[in-house]
């Protein structure tokens, strides 16, 4: 098993991030086998940190860190790589005066329980990141829309979601990941569209599902909306190896150097609400 050596992004920002993983991947074939050294973190990220858990488990890889690692105590904290799957064991993991909410990993055969899980991961959020009520609809929308997306358009039976706060920065980084079948392969099966990474996650953000029988899939997109002009938040997607990046008013596509991700990545940051925030105009 080889060993990559994750090291620490160059600044906090989600794009910084996005390098360090796709970096991580150097080298690395489809599935491949790895052991992830996670010794040089100081620091853990959602965006940084989910990914790597999810490939982990879905393709039998392993991970070390140092006795001395700064990050250790908190990988077992949130639940890395495994993550929990039940609500007993997401209270077990919580603390109150906490501003991390641990690695959920969402089972579609777990139903009820699944449904219990994701409602416990919002509860958390709202906990931790805002004492305004009416943030509410604003701070779950884009985490329902985008956990109901894994299950509805990958074709896996599983996907993951972690979200940490920081109070210095008043701000919440949230990250949801699968490793199913990706946007292109998507559309190629549902509908015999030939599109590239980059076209399939641009289909995505026009609101153009990926199932067959149906013609418009807002999800994506009016999440997107919801945390970068409701919010005031940034926003990244990634499929295949192709990334999309909104930030500031201004948005791009990148191709990634060595991540072909066979499914989906979503990492988003917003503020810390602050007042009342009208969600409705993004809504389609």
């Amino acid at each position: 098993m080889r060993t990559v050596v994750i090291r620490k992004p160059k600044n906090n920002s989600l794009v910084a991030q996005l390098i360090a993983l796709d970096e991580a991947f150097a080298g690395a074939q489809s599935s491949e086998e790895l052991q992830f050294d996670l010794s040089a973190l100081n620091f853990c990220f959602p965006l940084l940190i989910l990914p790597i858990s999810a490939y982990i488990n879905d393709a039998r890889s392993g991970f070390v860190v140092s006795r001395d690692c700064q990050i250790k105590s908190y990988l077992d904290t949130v639940g890395f790589p495994g993550g929990i799957d039940s609500v007993t064991e997401f209270n077990a993991k919580i603390q109150a005066d906490k501003t991390y909410v641990p690695i959920s990993r969402l089972k579609r055969d777990r139903g009820v329980e699944r449904e219990r899980l994701e409602t416990q991961f919002l509860k958390k959020i709202e906990q931790v990141v805002s004492d305004v009520p009416v943030a509410t609809n604003a701070l779950c929308y884009p985490v329902t829309e985008l956990v109901g997306n894994i299950f509805e358009h990958s074709k896996k039976d599983e996907g993951y979601i972690f979200a940490q706060f920081y109070p210095k920065v008043n701000s919440l980084d949230i990250c949801i990941v699968d490793c199913g079948r990706g946007l292109a392969r998507a559309y190629k099966d549902e509908k015999g569209l030939n599109l590239t990474d980059e076209q399939a996650i641009a289909e995505a953000l026009k609101g153009n599902s990926t199932k067959s029988n149906i013609e418009r899939g807002y999800g994506v997109r009016t999440s997107k909306r919801v945390v970068c002009e409701g919010l005031g938040g940034e926003f990244v997607m990634v499929s295949g190896s192709s990334a999309f990046v909104a930030k500031n008013g201004d948005q791009f596509a990148a191709d990634l150097q060595n991540i072909n991700w066979r499914g989906v990545i979503i990492a988003y940051r917003i503020p810390r609400p602050t007042g009342s925030i009208d969600i409705s105009p993004y809504l389609e």
